[in-house]
């Protein structure tokens, strides 16, 4: 008697990613039950203790958009404890202390700043401090945040630990090289020569633009 005609490998490889597509693990929808997490690459919020997920699940901190691969949606819910935080920016401080709102507007991410959103969060520092590296990371080369050449027209980007951050409104004392957190890496420029009465301060950007604060 003839044995039955066996399916070729190529069936079940296919039967097999049809099933996954239904939970939501394929990269086009991560809305689905499961947490896709077999197809993409998350080293950067598994690094910090965090797991990626889609933004609809519970999570019990704050999510961050852009350490997770996949749809806006799919994003890094952070584990608090093991969550980097960013060491003291400016001496004179013990912490990093937010600049709250003053004549030019507010300083926390997202706040209006006429026809458009702050894109950073500003940590108060007086004009002319020091200034700290918040990680151990690498300078990666000057970051200007109005390319108008005034005299706060200054800073310098910084990776590390997953992350890329942009430091406005200091003048660095190297562009490029290793550092390690706590190292002196510059002085913040003169805010008040060119906007008088503000509340001087570090303006600190992700380089993807997401909201700095939970490193904060």
């Amino acid at each position: 008697m003839d044995s039955p005609p066996r399916m070729p490998p190529a069936f079940f490889i296919v039967l097999l990613f049809v099933s996954l597509q239904t939970l939501g693990y394929a990269k086009q929808d991560c809305s689905g039950p499961m947490l896709c997490s077999m197809s993409y690459a998350d080293h950067v919020c598994m690094s910090q203790g965090g797991q990626c997920q889609h933004t609809s699940q519970f999570c019990k901190g704050t999510y961050i958009s852009g350490l997770c691969e996949g749809p806006a949606k799919r994003q890094c819910c952070p584990n608090e404890a093991a969550l980097l935080k960013f060491g003291v920016l400016c001496n004179g401080y013990s912490g990093n202390v937010k600049r709250r709102c003053d004549s030019y507007g507010c300083g926390n991410y997202g706040a209006r700043r006429g026809g458009h959103l702050h894109k950073g969060l500003d940590i108060k520092c007086s004009d002319g401090s020091t200034v700290y590296a918040p990680f151990d990371g690498k300078l990666n080369g000057q970051a200007r945040p109005y390319g108008n050449g005034n005299l706060i027209d200054d800073g310098v980007n910084l990776s590390g630990k997953g992350l890329c951050v942009k430091l406005f409104y200091m003048k660095p004392f190297n562009y490029r090289g290793n550092v390690k957190k706590g190292d002196k890496i510059g002085n913040l420029l003169p805010m008040q020569k060119v906007y008088s009465g503000i509340t001087s301060h570090i303006h600190v950007q992700m380089c993807d633009k997401s909201d700095p604060t939970p490193y904060l």
